[in-house]
C-alpha cells in the first residue's frame, strides 16, 4: 500500500481536520507529502485540549491522526521569500491542496486562478466550509457548523423532541476528506495521461447533502424529519435497550421475509400472522407501528444485550450491538482488520490510532509513522529543491522559514 503513489509528490497547506485528514491518506499511500506550517505551527496541534487528550511534543494524539506519514516544512508565507520557497516546492509537485478560506488564499495569490498559469501541471485541490458560491460561502466552515448545522443532521437526526445532539467532533471533516482523495486520484490519472493539472473542489456542505441523499430526497415526499422513536421504517429497524441498560440495533429491510424469523427469536410467534404486523404495509401505518414498537421495547428490557446479541445471529436477523466509543477500540474485529493501530509516542505511552479505511491486498492496517513537529524536515526539503546552505541560513535568519 504505502508504494502505490511512490514518487508522486504533494505539498499540503492546511489546518485543522479535513484537508490534512487528505494528506494522511496520500502519505499512507505512499506519496511523499510535505506540510506546510506557520513558524508558529498549525492550531489543531492544541486541539486535545478541547477533548481531554495531550497535546505536548511526546504525546499529541489527535494531532497525530491527521498528520502521520508527512514530513513538514514551517514556511512564513507573510514574507516574500517564504512566498518564494513555496513557488519553488510547487515546481515539481503532482498536487498542492488547501483547506484556507478562499479570500485568504486570493490575498496571498495563491488561489487556483493565480497559479494555474504560473504551474500548468499541478492539480489544485481546495476544501471549503459552503462552496465558493453565494453570499455564505465567505463565512468560517468548521464541521460542527458547515456539515452537521447546515447539513441537516444536527436537527433532525436526534429523535423528535429532544433539541440537538451533543455534535460528533471530525465526521464531517473525514468524510470530505475522502471525497478530495477521490476527486486528487481523478485528476492524477489526468495529469499522468495528458501533462495537465486540475481544479478539485470539495465543501463541508456538499458532502453533507451527499451523505444525507436518502435523507434528503424521500423528505420531499412527506418522509418527516426528525423521527419519533415510535416511527421507525419499520418497527423492526430500530434501536431498543435492553435489560441492563445496553442497546441492539436492527435492520431489517426485508420485512416479508424476516418479520416471521423475528418473531421466533422474541419468542412471540403469535405475532406472526396477525395483521396488522405480518407486512411493511400495514406495519407502517401510524397507530400499529407505534404498538408494536412499544410491544418490543418491553420485550427487549427482560434480558440483556448479549442475551439479544446471540438469538439475532443464531436467527440469522441483520443487527448490530450499539457500542459505545469505548468498546470500538476494544472491538476485536477492528484490530483483526486493520483498522485501528497501536502507536507508541515519545514519552512511552501507547493509545490506539484508528486507520484510513482504504485497504489494498487484504486487512493489513495502513502506516502510521509520527507526525512530524513544526518544520522538523524544513533544512531537508530546501536541500532537495536546490537550496544551498548558505541560502539556508539567510531564510532562517530573516524568519522567512523555521526549523525545529
Amino acid at each position: 500500500m504505502n508504494a502505490l503513489l511512490k514518487g508522486i509528490k504533494v505539498v499540503e497547506l492546511s489546518t485543522y481536520a479535513a484537508a490534512p485528514a487528505v494528506g494522511r491518506i496520500l502519505a499512507s499511500m505512499g506519496a511523499d507529502v510535505v506540510k506546510i506550517e506557520p513558524p508558529t505551527g498549525d492550531p489543531y496541534r492544541w486541539f486535545g485540549k478541547n477533548v481531554n487528550s495531550p497535546t505536548s511534543d511526546e504525546e499529541n494524539p489527535c494531532y497525530q491522526l491527521d498528520n502521520a506519514n508527512k514530513r513538514c516544512i514551517a514556511i512564513n508565507l507573510k514574507a516574500p521569500e517564504g512566498m518564494e520557497v513555496l513557488f519553488d516546492l510547487l515546481k515539481n509537485a503532482n498536487i498542492f491542496f488547501s483547506n484556507n478560506r478562499m479570500d485568504s488564499l486570493r490575498r496571498m495569490k495563491i488561489s487556483y486562478e493565480d497559479l494555474k498559469d504560473k504551474f500548468p501541471h499541478l492539480i489544485y485541490g481546495h476544501i471549503s466550509g459552503y462552496g465558493l458560491e453565494g453570499e455564505d460561502s465567505v463565512l468560517p466552515g468548521f464541521d460542527m457548523t458547515a456539515f452537521w448545522a447546515r447539513g441537516g443532521g444536527l436537527a433532525d437526526f436526534p429523535t423528535a423532541g429532544n433539541g440537538p445532539m451533543a455534535i460528533p467532533f471530525g465526521v464531517g471533516d473525514h468524510a470530505a476528506s475522502l471525497g478530495m482523495t477521490a476527486g486528487l486520484l481523478g485528476a492524477l490519472n489526468h495529469q499522468r495521461d495528458t501533462g495537465k493539472g486540475e481544479y478539485v473542489l470539495v465543501s463541508l456542505f456538499g458532502t453533507a447533502v451527499w451523505l444525507n441523499s436518502l435523507m434528503l430526497v424521500p423528505v420531499q415526499y412527506g418522509d418527516a424529519w426528525p423521527k419519533s422513536r415510535y416511527a421507525p421504517a419499520t418497527p423492526i429497524s430500530n434501536t431498543y435497550v435492553c435489560a441492563d441498560g445496553e442497546m441492539v440495533t436492527l435492520a431489517v429491510l426485508d420485512y416479508a421475509r424476516d418479520w416471521p424469523k423475528f418473531c421466533k427469536v422474541i419468542e412471540r410467534e403469535d405475532l406472526t400472522n396477525v395483521k396488522e404486523y405480518r407486512d411493511a404495509l400495514e406495519v407502517r401505518k401510524p397507530e400499529n407501528n407505534e404498538i408494536l414498537v412499544k410491544i418490543l421495547i418491553d420485550i427487549f428490557k427482560t434480558r440483556d444485550r448479549v442475551y439479544w446479541l446471540k438469538r439475532l445471529k443464531d436467527h440469522d436477523i441483520p443487527f448490530s450491538k450499539a457500542q459505545h466509543m469505548r468498546e470500538v477500540i476494544d472491538d476485536q474485529l477492528a484490530w483483526e482488520n486493520g483498522y485501528l493501530t497501536k502507536f507508541t509516542y515519545d514519552n512511552g505511552h501507547e493509545s490506539a490510532v484508528p486507520n484510513i479505511p482504504i485497504q489494498f491486498g487484504g486487512n493489513v492496517a495502513s502506516p502510521c509513522e509520527r507526525a512530524p513537529d513544526i518544520g522538523q524536515h524544513t533544512k531537508e526539503i530546501l536541500a532537495e529543491i536546490g537550496y544551498g546552505a548558505e541560502k539556508v541560513q539567510k531564510l532562517l535568519d530573516a524568519k522567512a522559514v523555521a526549523q525545529k
